[in-house]
């Protein structure tokens, strides 16, 4: 009986590189589709719980739909508030270890929102322009009235915030920016933002992912928008970058913010060890600013 003939050298290998890619595509779908960056209000109950802290969870009308925040710390209406804006992609379970430490609780109104798009707060609809974020903040502090404000933004969260200082001077007394993207001339547009683009490929990631993408394809018109007003802020701004942030080139956004920030209104901490991550990486050192408030 005569035998088989083998199948060509190519042929083996193209089956077995076509299995490969099949099996790494359906991990990256699975992987990706736990990305949620997102807590529910259960695992937020139980997070906060845990650590003995009370904690409140809201979600007011904004924008046709809900906006999701998280609330913990002193409740008088005289206390100062601290309310934190996270990256792309996030949600307000970001900043839970800072709404759960002592030290602040004992001190503050301590607030971290999911911002539009993101967490519980309209999650999937993307919604790119700074203004409109910036809606979302006030929508929350219009709830307070605390004898300051200070907001926190990471990366994204940086320029939002500063938005809502430009729209709203009355409601904000100060600015911490972590790792700040400020700069639209060094904006990085990595590669796999661009599979939010593409229908062939967008289904694969999650909403939070999605959402992600159409704001880095939407970031350096916006920080362009943004650019002529830096000049107008009459508060203090805080500029925290580390030397290793890949995500935010260091010296180009500190740089921007040297350029486009009055002097006698801006402080630059420079991390030699920092990357973009500064607030989960640099936890005692931000805490610390934040005392010092």
């Amino acid at each position: 009986m005569p035998t088989p003939a083998r199948r060509p050298l190519y042929a083996r290998v193209l089956k077995w590189t076509l299995r490969i890619v099949s099996a790494l595509l359906l991990l990256f779908v699975a992987i990706n589709a736990m990305m949620s960056f997102r807590s529910s209000d259960a695992a937020t109950q139980k997070t906060f719980a845990e650590k003995g802290i009370s904690v409140q969870i809201h979600r007011i009308p904004f924008s046709g739909g809900e906006l999701r925040y998280v609330e913990t710390g002193l409740q008088t209406d005289s206390t100062p508030l601290i309310l934190f804006v996270h990256g792309a992609p996030g949600s307000g379970n970001n900043f839970y270890k800072y709404l759960s430490d002592s030290l602040l609780t004992a001190k503050y109104r301590l607030i971290s929102i999911d911002r539009p798009g993101y967490g519980y707060s309209n999650y999937g609809q993307s919604e790119p322009r700074f203004r409109v974020q910036a809606e979302a903040v006030k929508a929350v502090l219009d709830r307070y009235r605390p004898s300051k404000t200070l907001l926190v933004g990471h990366s994204f969260g940086g320029p939002v915030i500063a938005q809502v200082a430009l729209d709203y001077p009355a409601q904000v007394q100060a600015l911490l920016m972590l790792a700040p993207v400020n700069d639209p001339d060094s904006e990085p547009v990595p590669w796999y933002a661009g599979l939010a683009r593409w229908r062939l490929t967008r289904w694969m990631l999650s909403k939070a992912w999605q959402v992600s993408g159409d704001e880095k394809f939407a970031h350096v018109e916006e920080l362009r928008r943004l650019q002529p007003r830096w000049q107008e802020l009459r508060i203090p701004v805080t500029h925290w970058h580390g030397a290793s942030d890949f995500l935010a080139p260091p010296r180009e956004n500190l740089d921007f913010s040297r350029r486009h920030i009055p002097s006698e209104w801006l402080i630059i901490k420079y991390l030699p060890k920092g990357s973009h991550f500064i607030p989960f990486t640099d936890f005692e050192e931000v805490r610390a600013e934040l005392l010092k408030w």
